[in-house]
């Protein structure tokens, strides 16, 4: 037989509700916005079965503009003055939809040549999906943080 190493008199201590770490709560704002990339998202998702590539990138970086202009709304943020940031995320993201297509598309080819046309009606879609989810969510993390908010003080002119 095994002896044990604890004594029977030790008990694991009980914490109280009140003691234990919660998790921050979200803000209104950042679950509304959360809904919007979502939506914005499948939106993405859809465009991805847009045959044509050229068409492709720019209804995902049109969608890109649109998705960051209602971010800017729900924070409060006027668009004019992000709208460098935003226009040329925009212009990426749609050009780098197409290009991360292709490539992946092509890295399918090379190992299974049957499935290549299954394989760019399937990954077309995710890739449009998932790079405007992660474009939207990094701008929804700059919003939430504040680091876009500007303190304008009395004479500054940009």
């Amino acid at each position: 037989m095994a002896v044990t190493d604890t004594p029977d008199n030790e008990k694991i201590p009980l914490y109280k509700p009140n003691q234990l770490p919660r998790r921050k709560k979200r803000s209104a704002k950042k679950a509304k916005a959360q809904r919007v990339l979502n939506k914005y998202t499948l939106i993405a998702s859809g465009i991805g079965f847009i045959p044509g590539p050229l068409a492709g990138q720019i209804a995902v970086g049109s969608l890109l503009a649109k998705l960051m202009d209602d971010l800017c709304k729900i924070y409060g943020l006027s668009f004019s003055d992000h709208q460098i940031k935003i226009t040329v995320t925009a212009i990426l993201g749609g050009a780098h939809y197409d290009w991360i297509s292709h490539y992946l598309i092509k890295y399918v080819r090379g190992y299974t040549p049957l499935s290549a046309s299954t394989g760019s009606l399937l990954l077309r879609p995710a890739v449009s999906g998932l790079l405007v989810y992660y474009i939207g969510k990094l701008f929804l993390l700059h919003l939430e943080s504040g680091a876009w908010v500007r303190v304008k003080e009395k004479g500054f002119t940009p």
